[in-house]
């Protein structure tokens, strides 16, 4: 009988740790890891920097040299004179308070659409609210480069919005299955 009672006891511990071990569900309903945004966002720049060396605009600089014409802003601790920050968050209405933590790096010329957004949600239940959000940022990209610029708009059209677990992504880029693909290989 006390044979049994520790196997048992056992049991629910194993149980109980494997439990506390999920952060979240993706769309799948299979668990995702607790990743830093931030590690996500230096992978997503790594990628960056690497297409825009292949478009060929290196001229033996720095990353952070070749990085200079965008712009990062942490969506949780945005201060008050971040105005990149500031238009974002009146442009979607995004609480700010349903963040765990949250990213964006956007390109600060008005000729480039690029924006990369990746947000974790403090619970399950702030993810539709987030990516509807985020769904009010494509709409105003999709207003904007349409009658702007033909070339961004079509990147713009090609926007990825998407979550897994409490992670959003939001991507208008260039090489967008790039980003996509270190989303999916961070988030799993």
């Amino acid at each position: 009988m006390k044979k049994m009672l520790g196997i048992l006891i056992g049991a629910l511990v194993v149980f109980a740790m494997v439990g506390c071990s999920s952060t979240g569900k993706n769309e799948g309903g299979t668990s995702t890891p607790d990743v830093k945004v931030k590690d996500i966002m230096v992978s997503i720049k790594a990628q960056i920097v690497q297409d825009i060396k292949d478009a060929g605009f290196d001229d033996g600089q720095s990353d952070e040299q070749i990085l200079q014409g965008y712009v990062e802003t942490n969506l949780v601790d945005t201060a008050t004179d971040d105005l990149f920050g500031q238009m974002f968050f009146e442009r979607t209405g995004l609480d700010k308070e349903l963040l765990a933590e949250g990213s964006m790096y956007i390109s600060m010329f008005n000729i480039n659409a690029d924006e990369i957004i990746v947000l974790k949600a403090k619970d399950d239940k702030s993810v539709d609210t987030l990516k509807a959000s985020l769904q009010k940022e494509l709409d105003a990209q999709i207003q904007t480069w349409e009658r702007y610029l033909p070339e961004q708009y079509e990147k713009v059209k090609n926007n990825v919005l998407k979550t897994k677990g409490n992670y959003i992504l939001y991507v208008t880029y260039d090489n967008v299955d790039a980003v996509e693909k270190i989303f999916d290989e961070k988030v799993k």
